[in-house]
């Protein structure tokens, strides 16, 4: 016996995948306290003028679940997603920061 014992994996029956619109939260004694959200486009404003208005556009956002997270976990998920952006940015190129994407934006304003 090697002593590793043998690991079997199923999905929950409630399982659900998720498309993360934004996360927030903030630090318990237990870890991190996150609330993930997702976000789609509610198109049913749009259609309802005639001719349908792109300016009518409205967002819905819905909390999918709260992630308790122990310090050990915090740790292990940023060395993760850390190596996950590595590797985004080595097959599709630089991830621009909330920062950059806001300030092309002030320029855009700008220039115009």
């Amino acid at each position: 016996m090697s002593g590793i014992p043998e690991i079997h994996t199923e999905k929950a029956s409630d399982y659900k995948r998720v498309i993360v619109g934004g996360i927030f939260g903030g630090v318990s004694p237990g870890g991190v306290e996150a609330v993930v959200f997702s976000e789609e486009r509610d198109i049913l404003k749009v259609l309802e003028t005639d001719p349908p208005s792109g300016g009518r556009i409205a967002i819905t956002r819905k909390v999918e679940c709260e992630l308790i997270i122990s310090p050990m976990q915090m740790m292990s998920i940023h060395k993760w997603l850390g190596d996950k952006i590595g590797e985004y940015e080595k097959l599709f190129g630089h991830i621009p920061s909330p920062e950059e994407v806001q300030s092309r934006g002030k320029r855009t304003d700008r220039d115009q």
